[in-house]
């Protein structure tokens, strides 16, 4: 592919260059038991972080935006092979996300901005009495639209997929007394394209919904090189919330749209709580729309305390 697309030798090939690298979509899978060509060579080879022939990892794309930063390529993440009959080329997934993609109206982003979490109280003990602790954070995420019995990404632990980050990562100064979260370590959960002309509200509002199910796994604890499993339950989460969010045309709003959200275990099916958007001149997607915010807190223990940002961007 690099000598077809006269790649110069060295060059990192998942760099877009002399094209806007937020316009080109990456459809990822991440099902590598379906790609049975080769015997299944192929897919033993590329190993289960893969679609079968290609590891996810290298399966995205990048490149210089608009103000001169790094900008990633729009992807979803689909539990299907690189090719055949549970293949992303037949999939109903990759049909639905790239006829959003290249039709719709709307791409919303989702970041989360993690400030603090927090560790069970014998790990915390052993952080300050300056003992080596690690810890790694699965976050998995689900996006549904509104009307679909399909979902546009997953990420999941199972499917070897999920957003991995060490606790050292989120908070670079872990060891001492301050942590900062770095923020350029926050996940990006997803990225969405909607389009109106499929909303199921056609003859009223014209609105575009989404869902997406947000989970953070609980990690294996290390203090001085052993695993402490004494509060491990395999497949416990640190947090788990649905969240429904809901964008009306509204020429007098800000963005020219007015837009509802809601956790799902408060108010079933109907987001209740109008967000609170600002300008923003150049968000993740590299160009201007607007943006809310949506606190998230888990008291408990080992707990956690962020910010869901959700831009949207018109899209055409």
């Amino acid at each position: 592919m690099a000598d077809y697309l006269d790649v110069p030798k060295g060059d990192d090939v998942s760099v877009v260059k002399d094209f806007r690298p937020e316009r080109i979509f990456n459809l990822v899978g991440t099902n590598s038991r379906d790609y049975t060509v080769a015997a299944g060579l192929s897919a033993w080879a590329a190993g289960d972080a893969s679609d079968g022939l290609v590891r996810i990892e290298n399966a995205t794309t990048h490149g210089p935006g608009r103000n001169g930063g790094d900008v990633n390529s729009p992807r979803a993440f689909v539990h299907r092979s690189h090719s055949g009959h549970y293949g992303i080329v037949n999939s109903e997934e990759g049909y639905q996300n790239l006829t959003r993609f290249l039709f719709g109206t709307l791409r919303v982003d989702g970041i989360l901005d993690v400030d603090d979490i927090t560790l069970p109280v014998e790990v915390e003990s052993a952080r300050k009495a300056k003992k080596k602790v690690r810890a790694s954070y699965q976050f998995e995420i689900a996006v549904s639209v509104r009307g679909c019995q399909w979902q546009m990404t997953r990420r999941e632990v199972r499917e070897n997929s999920a957003i991995f980050r060490s606790y050292d990562e989120l908070f670079p100064d872990a060891d001492g007394t301050n942590r900062p979260p770095d923020r350029s370590r926050s996940p990006h959960l997803f990225s969405a394209f909607l389009d109106s002309r499929k909303s199921v509200n056609k003859k009223t509002s014209k609105s575009v919904s989404f869902a997406f199910d947000l989970k953070i796994l609980v990690p294996d604890y290390e203090i001085g090189g052993s695993i402490i499993l004494k509060r491990h339950y395999e497949g416990g989460f640190i947090l788990r919330q649905l969240v429904v969010v809901e964008a009306f045309p509204d020429e007098s709003a800000l963005g020219g749209w007015r837009i509802r959200h809601g956790c799902q275990e408060i108010d079933p099916g109907k987001p209740g709580v109008d967000a609170v958007t600002r300008l923003m001149p150049d968000g993740v997607a590299g160009a201007a729309g607007i943006a809310f915010d949506i606190p998230i807190e888990q008291k408990v223990r080992p707990g956690f305390r962020g910010t869901l940002r959700i831009e949207a961007t018109p899209w055409s």
